[in-house]
């Protein structure tokens, strides 16, 4: 550092006008501040003694949207669903497909500063036995990435392990 930037910040100090470290680095914002926003899926794996499993393949598709007043839709689809022989009619085999390649729930939500989680209120979903259920998530986020843990998943026990990146 050069002598007269030294000066200058000996001056500051001195004067009690010193800036503060949240100045210099800049804030950090709140868990549910950074939350907030379209996030896309870019990897699902189901961790279970010790084994991981790519239960939605290897390219799974889908958002996961928070909003500032506490509402939250997530949606995730296998990349490689069947396509309808019939349009308007699946057989019972690519109904049962379709139904097994798709997680989607939507309601309300709450953040925890002190836990890194997430309290969702699920008002409906895919699976009917969560509706009016409430279920915890555990979320880091670290620049545009987010890790989403759900400690008691419906795709096989264990624990399921959401990356997304934030939706452009």
């Amino acid at each position: 550092m050069k002598l007269p930037m030294r000066l200058a910040i000996v001056s500051l100090l001195v004067s009690g006008i010193a800036p503060s470290a949240g100045d210099a680095l800049g804030q950090q914002n709140s868990l549910k501040e950074q939350l907030v926003g379209t996030w896309s899926v870019v990897s699902l794996v189901n961790e279970r003694n010790g084994k991981k499993t790519e239960t939605f393949g290897p390219n799974p598709k889908g958002y996961f949207m928070f909003d500032s007043s506490g509402h939250f839709s997530t949606h995730i689809i296998r990349s490689w669903r069947p396509k309808f022989a019939n349009r308007d009619n699946p057989t019972p085999r690519e109904s049962i497909a379709i139904v097994e390649g798709t997680i989607t729930a939507f309601g309300t939500y709450t953040v925890n500063e002190a836990d890194h989680s997430i309290s969702m209120h699920i008002i409906g979903g895919s699976f009917p036995i969560w509706d009016n259920t409430n279920q915890k998530r555990f979320v880091t986020i670290t620049g545009d990435q987010m890790k989403y843990v759900n400690p008691a998943p419906a795709t096989g026990g264990g624990t399921a392990v959401v990356m997304l990146k934030r939706a452009e």
